[in-house]
């Protein structure tokens, strides 16, 4: 994880098994709500990372919005 600007960090999210290698994944964290901009795809090995990545910032899901640019099929 990189912290990219004060608030806002990229994470990098493995993409097993496919050509890309990985996605970017941004967190920014606001002071009542964060947001959560690209989740990689629906597999067991990026939600792991990408929710460790957001532990380790102590975020609570609960107050965090997700934005979703487009589909990470490519």
């Amino acid at each position: 994880m990189e912290e990219v600007l004060p608030g806002l960090y990229r994470v990098e999210v493995p993409l097993p098994r496919n050509p890309l290698r990985a996605v970017n994944s941004y967190v920014v964290r606001g002071g009542e709500r964060n947001l959560i901009v690209d989740t990689g795809m629906n597999r067991e090995e990026c939600a792991s990372v990408l929710l460790s990545e957001i532990g380790k910032l102590g975020i609570d899901l609960r107050k965090s919005d997700v934005f979703i640019t487009h589909l990470h099929a490519d």
